[in-house]
């Protein structure tokens, strides 16, 4: 049996709230805040069942959707 769960990247408060530390944040420190979400999120997801690779992909996605809604708002601003 495996076990499913709802994406990471479709969690809009998660991705949000990421984005919008993320957006206060520059160089080593979003680094450093980027890094201790990833893998508390990776060591809650394993906990829950979910087998490492498939974690590890949840978080990487989360990440492209966190940089996607940054770079979209930044174009927004900007126009």
């Amino acid at each position: 049996m495996s076990i499913t769960a709802f994406p990471l990247c479709r969690q809009q408060k998660l991705l949000h709230g990421i984005a919008n530390v993320l957006r206060s944040k520059q160089g080593e420190t979003a680094t450093l805040f980027w890094r201790e979400t990833a893998k508390g999120l990776l060591q809650q997801l394993v906990a829950n069942g979910i087998d490492l690779a498939a974690a590890e992909e949840e978080v990487r996605n989360l990440l492209y959707a966190v940089l996607a809604e940054i770079e979209a708002d930044a174009v927004s601003a900007k126009g």
